[in-house]
C-alpha cells in the first residue's frame, strides 16, 4: 500500500539528497576506468546545493500532495453531489411509486366497494321480491280465511234471524199480517181492486181490519205462511211472506 508523507510529517523529518558513490566499471582502477562521481559533502558549495535540492524536493512533494488533496476533495464533492442527486431522484421516484400505489389502492378499493354494493343491492332486491311474494301469499291466505269467516258469520246471523222470525211469527203472526196488509194496500194505492191472501190463522183479524175498504177482498189460503200476506191487484202482485223475504235476503247475502 502507498504511503503519503503529509506536511506535518515533513516538519519533523530530516530529508537529505541521496549521494551516489563512484563505481568502477570492469574492475580496473587506472585512468581508463569510467566512474560516476558526485560532489562530496565536505565542500561548502556542495552543502548549499544539497540543502537547495532538499528544499526544492520538499516543496515539490508538498505541492504534489496539495494538488492531490485538491483533486481528492474535488472528486469527493462531485461524488457527494452525485449521491445527493441520486438520493433526490430516489426520493422522487419513491414518492411517485407511493402515489401510484395509493391511487391504485384507492381505485381497487372503490371498485371492490362498488362491486360489493351492487351485490348487496341485488341481494336486497331479491330479498325484497321474496318478501313481497311471501306477503302476497299471506294476504291471499288471509283474504280466503276472512271470506270463510264472513260466510260463517253470515250463515250464523241468518240462522239467528230465522229463529227470531219463526218465534215472532209463531207468537205474533196476526199482528205481523196486519202490518203487512196495511203496507201493501198503501203501496198499491193506485189499484182499483186488491185481493189479499192470508193464512187461515190470520184471516179473521185481517178481514176485520180492511172491512171498510170496498176495493179490498181478503181470502184464506193455507199455502200462505202464518203472518204472511200476498197481494194481487190490477197494477201488480206482491208476495210479502216473511219467510220468502228471508230466503231472498239469505240468497243475496251468500252470493255477495
Amino acid at each position: 500500500m502507498d504511503r503519503v508523507i503529509t506536511k506535518e510529517m515533513l516538519k519533523s523529518q530530516n530529508i537529505n539528497k541521496y549521494k551516489f558513490k563512484v563505481l568502477a566499471i570492469g574492475g580496473h582502477s587506472d585512468s581508463s576506468e569510467q566512474a560516476i562521481s558526485v560532489p562530496s559533502q565536505d565542500t561548502h558549495s556542495g552543502e548549499n546545493v544539497e540543502q537547495s535540492a532538499t528544499t526544492s524536493s520538499r516543496d515539490e512533494l508538498v505541492e504534489s500532495l496539495l494538488k492531490k488533496t485538491d483533486e481528492i476533495s474535488s472528486n469527493f464533492i462531485k461524488i457527494q453531489m452525485k449521491l445527493e442527486e441520486q438520493e433526490a431522484a430516489f426520493k422522487a421516484e419513491l414518492e411517485r411509486v407511493k402515489q401510484e400505489a395509493y391511487e391504485q389502492g384507492v381505485a381497487d378499493g372503490k371498485q371492490m366497494f362498488e362491486a360489493e354494493l351492487e351485490a348487496s343491492k341485488a341481494e336486497g332486491v331479491e330479498q325484497f321480491a321474496k318478501s313481497v311474494k311471501t306477503l302476497n301469499a299471506s294476504a291471499a291466505e288471509f283474504l280466503d280465511a276472512l271470506e270463510e269467516i264472513r260466510q260463517e258469520l253470515t250463515l250464523a246471523a241468518l240462522d239467528i234471524a230465522k229463529e227470531v222470525i219463526e218465534d215472532e211469527l209463531h207468537e205474533h203472526s196476526t199482528t205481523i199480517a196486519k202490518k203487512l196488509s196495511s203496507a201493501l194496500i198503501a203501496e198499491l194505492h193506485s189499484a182499483s181492486k186488491i185481493t189479499l191472501k192470508v193464512n187461515p190463522k190470520d184471516h179473521g183479524a185481517i178481514s176485520e181490519r180492511v172491512s171498510n175498504l170496498e176495493h179490498v177482498t181478503v181470502l184464506s189460503d193455507s199455502a200462505v205462511s202464518p203472518g204472511g200476506v200476498i197481494a194481487i191487484s190490477d197494477v201488480g202482485n206482491i208476495n210479502s211472506e216473511i219467510m220468502k223475504r228471508y230466503e231472498r235476503i239469505k240468497k243475496a247475502a251468500l252470493s255477495g
